[in-house]
């Protein structure tokens, strides 16, 4: 609702402040399943578990809001998952610290692929979307991993055992519809047009250099 909503509100005061161009925190990886990178023509994801298919909706609306909106250059950054200092994706914080309990596991056989993106990334790649061609563009890193691998080369970093592995059957009953997508049907993005219009060059993702 606050998404939705202040979407519209601040939509709907643009004019009035005389803003000419609008820029739309999205997401990265609610495309529809695929054996490929996804680039910014693939669509959201229609059919998924209930979670999942909310987020997608959400955003899905989000941006054809906007688009719709006449007189703005629209500037859709789908972002990937953050990592770095005051996000999730910490050595130090909260998923750190289930890795280390064991908390999170390696669902079926992993393959769900994951698009990261470090905040410091992120906010560079914000900064050249102030003067870069209207449109969307994949705000993710150059090396989308398959949860098996990113999952397994953070706990190394985290200084935590390897994760443990349940199938997916395992995982729908215990963690429900949600967490067997992510890890099992997840489908990472392309940054191509990103490198190409924006000139983002991310950093490879830090737990898995060297592996």
């Amino acid at each position: 609702k606050v998404r939705l909503d202040g979407n519209t509100n601040l939509l709907a005061a643009l004019r009035d402040a005389g803003v000419r161009r609008y820029l739309l925190q999205s997401s990265g990886f609610w495309y529809a399943p695929g054996s490929v990178l996804a680039d910014e023509s693939v669509p959201f994801i229609s059919s998924a578990s209930p979670g999942v298919e909310a987020a997608a909706r959400t955003y899905l609306e989000l941006e054809a809001r906007a688009s719709a909106t006449t007189g703005i250059d629209f500037v859709a950054l789908r972002y990937g998952f953050f990592y770095g200092p005051g996000t999730w994706y910490t050595r130090e914080g909260d998923i750190g610290e289930q890795v280390r309990q064991q908390q999170v596991p390696i669902i079926g056989e992993g393959q769900g692929v994951y698009s990261f993106v470090h905040i410091d990334d992120a906010a560079g790649a914000t900064a050249a979307a102030l003067e870069c061609p209207p449109g969307a563009y994949n705000i993710v890193d150059g090396n989308p991993s398959p949860q098996h691998l990113w999952l397994t080369a953070f706990a190394r970093a985290a200084g935590a055992p390897a994760p443990p592995r349940v199938s997916a059957a395992e995982a729908l009953r215990a963690l429900g519809p949600d967490a067997v997508y992510y890890a099992t049907r997840l489908r990472g993005a392309s940054n191509e047009k990103a490198g190409r219009e924006l000139e983002f060059r991310p950093r490879p993702l830090e737990w898995i250099l060297g592996q």
